[in-house]
């Protein structure tokens, strides 16, 4: 490679990276009474589309001369690997004796040496190194082990405090556990994040960037990934995840739910929010209470682009529903593609710290939690299933940002296209709840209706698909987001903006397409329909 290409090569990825630095600072300013849409003329609109196309078409031509990855094989190359199918028979109703047990286990990650310069903190990109400068709280892998005991297996569901996990790396874990797995009758093994923006770097994308423009030319890429954190990070979930099964006693599970609007808010239209936060209560005949809840809003408490490292409101949860109910607890994140936390209903003293907003916060929604009246008991019914997809990544700033090593997910050439390989998954929980595992920050209104109309959507055209609560044929949908992968932003494709309109909030900057929620809502539709 020449000096002069070099050097384009290094002004384009600064420019990529400033652009989505900026990104973070977008969660503190949106008008939910103003439609993004409205305040943008078709001047602009047709201006900023020609723009897109300019820089598609400059990265690309620059995509063209950047080495692709040797581990992108051929699609017509490419062997699946890893994935858990699950249970093999869907039953409509629990088996004779069913019942359900549930285990639970949690463990830290965090290593004595996370301040040695030599550990990057995700959340946001960065030109200078983000490593880690404080530690406000611990880190940790908090997993559920759960079963209807029909002799179908058991699912595990394990979540880790960090801003992503990729498909490479969950089938890493699953691969260095699979002995266990068929020994101890585990289908399904489901590994989501937190997404805190201030978490040790286990996804890659938050490395040195300049370090970056060699690794096409490296045997193996640098990025923001510590190859001893990450190795302690896979024996903590192999830990956890045999204490939990090891752990599981059976009891009652119950389901409720809260209405959470005041703590949430949607930065971009439509204002669809998934507000009903969820609640599953396992009442042991013998032992704590396991709380396994979801959340809808960003971890981004510490803002984006921080060094410090916290756990986000999460860890304050816990600590408080472990000291007042006397419960252990697992979060998972919802649609919450634009949803972040809304500090309006707090009042703050102005010397109040990051860490002491979080526990506020915190202390709120597990109260909220707490305050549950409408549970219902759940029959012991456990159905599941996981199918590998493919997503087209059109974006050329996230080709460019994967060709760079910057991201670690597993990828295939397909013709002139890359696509990401990715999974998804559906599980229906009792005879009313049914659940949709998805790898990434889905929009909500692709679950639960809302969509923008031609009239108000960037493309001027109409999102023609019902919402996937719709295929759940009257169960409550439930969202499980960004589990097994993170490819980014779900965006419907009327919505699917320009990169430098500032009204996008920055989503289409990480998203990998303006086709890939049509796509995996079709794919969903034909996996919940082959198991009906």
């Amino acid at each position: 490679m020449t000096k002069t290409f070099r050097k384009v090569l290094s002004v384009v990825l600064c420019v990529m990276l400033m652009s989505a630095a900026m990104a973070p600072a977008t969660y503190a300013a949106f008008d939910p009474e103003v439609s993004v849409n409205e305040e943008v003329s078709m001047f602009n609109k047709v201006l900023y589309n020609a723009l897109d196309k300019v820089i598609d078409a400059v990265v690309g031509v620059i995509n063209r001369f950047i080495p692709t990855p040797k581990a992108w094989v051929d699609k017509a190359d490419y062997v699946s690997e890893g994935v858990m199918k699950g249970t093999d028979e869907f039953l409509d109703a629990p088996a004779d004796g069913a019942y359900w047990s549930m285990g639970y286990a949690n463990e830290s990650i965090l290593t004595e040496n996370v301040m040695d310069g030599k550990h990057f903190v995700g959340g946001s990109l960065s030109v200078t190194d983000k490593t880690v400068s404080e530690i406000y709280d611990d880190l940790k892998v908090r997993t559920v082990a759960m079963s209807d005991n029909s002799g179908r297996g058991t699912a595990v569901f394990v979540v880790v405090d960090s801003y992503g996990i990729s498909s490479t790396q969950a089938r890493e874990i699953r691969a260095k556990m699979a002995d266990y797995f068929k020994e101890a009758g585990i289908v399904s093994l489901n590994i989501a994040v937190l997404h805190q923006h201030s978490a040790v770097d286990t996804f890659g994308l938050n490395g040195s960037i300049f370090g970056a423009l060699l690794n096409p030319f490296r045997s193996e890429p640098k990025n923001g990934l510590n190859a001893e954190y990450m190795e302690n990070l896979y024996n903590v979930i192999e830990a956890t995840v045999t204490e939990a099964v090891d752990s599981m006693t059976a009891g009652t599970l119950y389901h409720g739910t809260a209405d959470f609007s005041e703590y949430v808010t949607d930065k971009r239209d439509p204002q669809v929010l998934d507000v009903d936060f969820d609640r599953f209560r396992f009442v042991p005949e013998d032992g704590k209470e396991i709380w396994f809840t979801t959340s809808a809003a960003h971890c981004v408490g510490n803002g984006a682009g921080g060094t410090e490292i916290t756990g986000d409101y999460p860890y304050y949860m816990e600590q408080y529903i472990n000291e007042k109910y006397d419960a252990e607890f697992l979060m998972i994140l919802g649609a919450e593609q634009g949803t972040t936390q809304d500090h309006d209903s707090f009042t703050f003293p102005e010397e109040a710290t990051t860490p002491e907003r979080l526990d506020a916060y915190g202390k709120a929604l597990a109260d909220r939690f707490a305050s549950i009246d409408n549970e219902k008991e759940v029959a012991p019914l456990l159905n599941i299933r996981s199918e590998e997809v493919f997503y087209t990544i059109s974006n050329q700033i996230l080709v460019f940002a994967g060709k760079m090593g910057l991201i670690t997910n597993r990828c295939v050439v397909d013709g002139n296209n890359y696509q990401v390989v990715s999974e998804i998954g559906y599980m229906e929980l009792g005879e009313d709840l049914a659940v949709a595992l998805v790898p990434g920050e889905a929009a909500a209104e692709l679950f639960y209706g809302g969509a923008l109309s031609a009239d108000k959507s960037w493309t001027g055209t109409e999102w023609t698909y019902a919402p996937l609560e719709d295929a759940a044929e009257g169960r409550k949908m439930i969202v499980f987001g960004i589990i097994n992968d993170q490819i980014g932003y779900i965006i419907p494709d009327n919505d699917y903006m320009a990169l430098l309109e500032p009204s996008n909030k920055s989503l289409e900057l990480v998203a990998t397409g303006s086709k890939t929620a049509s796509t995996m809502v079709e794919d969903f539709e034909a996996l919940i329909a082959s198991v009906k």
